[in-house]
């Protein structure tokens, strides 16, 4: 049952259904495709005058002859073979995927490169949990890997002991006096021993730094009066008086110092010295510029060392 036309023999089984179709042909749809070329090829013929103006067909009119029929069933002798039926089959199966393959090929063509490029790696998406299990034992992995690098140095245990030793040695009532102390000394010091220009360091363009003046305390102070004036009245109203009364009223009744004495005595000293002017003179009023608060603020370190001590006198009762 094989056809004459080349232009039929080359159209896909798609396109001979769809020229079917707009041709006005009728029962065509379960017709194989060597069956559906000689059925559409009967057809143009028989409607030669009224189909050979349509666009679609044109091509089919172009190159036929009109005198050469087409060739039908003649009968039993020319029914094709039951072998010849499953190569037909056969063909059908790879059209039908060979269309398939040129479709998929000319929505590539008419896309753009990258547009092509993400429709064939694009692969399923991936759930958030699967992600996230992904980002989780990815970092699980990082921090093992971290702390066993870290722990192989011996850092952490070495830092960890001088932590602790740090945190023992300022977990005193001592340290708190001796940081009470050094709070004061060094507002004093901008009084009693002034800053003086020594050199600059040029700027560096490169590093984006400007000039820079270094200074340095005034040693010729310590010749003076104006030093030792102060820091004498400071040292007797914050150290020595103060100790003097921490040793003599012990309320813990051991040898040593109180620091409830400490600081209460402390605390009557700059009350009477500095808020009630039991010393007048230029040295008491260098040494309320230099501390921080003035006499307030001897009275609130005496507070505050006193509260610490106290609250280690409960403690070790």
């Amino acid at each position: 049952m094989a056809t004459a036309n080349a232009w039929l023999q080359k159209q896909r089984k798609s396109d001979l259904v769809d020229i079917a179709g707009s041709v006005g042909m009728s029962s065509f749809k379960n017709l194989n495709k060597p069956e559906l070329e000689t059925a559409v090829e009967q057809y143009l013929r028989d409607n030669q005058t009224s189909l050979q103006s349509e666009p679609k067909v044109a091509p089919f009119y172009a190159g036929v002859d009109p005198a050469s029929p087409v060739r039908h069933n003649a009968g039993p002798a020319e029914q094709p073979t039951k072998k010849r039926r499953q190569t037909i089959k056969a063909r059908e199966e790879i059209d039908e995927p060979n269309s398939l393959v040129t479709k998929a090929s000319k929505a590539l063509a008419t896309t753009t490169p990258a547009r092509a490029k993400s429709l064939i790696t694009k692969g399923p998406p991936i759930s958030p949990s699967v992600l996230a299990n992904k980002i989780e034992a990815s970092t699980t992995s990082l921090r093992q890997t971290l702390s066993t690098r870290i722990s192989a140095t011996g850092l952490p245990s070495t830092l960890s002991h001088r932590l602790t030793t740090l945190r023992a040695s300022l977990s005193s009532v001592t340290s708190i006096e001796l940081l009470t102390l050094a709070i004061e000394a060094f507002g004093l010091r901008h009084e009693i021993l002034p800053l003086r220009y020594l050199t600059t360091i040029p700027a560096v363009p490169a590093l984006g730094t400007g000039p820079f003046a270094i200074k340095i305390p005034d040693l010729f102070a310590l010749l003076t009066l104006a030093f030792w004036g102060p820091f004498t009245l400071w040292a007797i109203t914050s150290i020595f008086l103060p100790l003097l009364g921490a040793y003599f009223i012990n309320l813990k009744g051991s040898s040593g110092y109180d620091a409830v004495s400490y600081n209460a005595t402390k605390a009557l000293v700059a009350w009477v010295v500095y808020i009630r002017d039991g010393v007048s003179g230029e040295s008491k009023a260098v040494v309320e510029r230099g501390l921080y608060g003035g006499a307030t603020g001897m009275l609130v370190g005496a507070g505050v060392g006193g509260l610490a001590a106290f609250y280690d006198a409960v403690l070790n009762r």
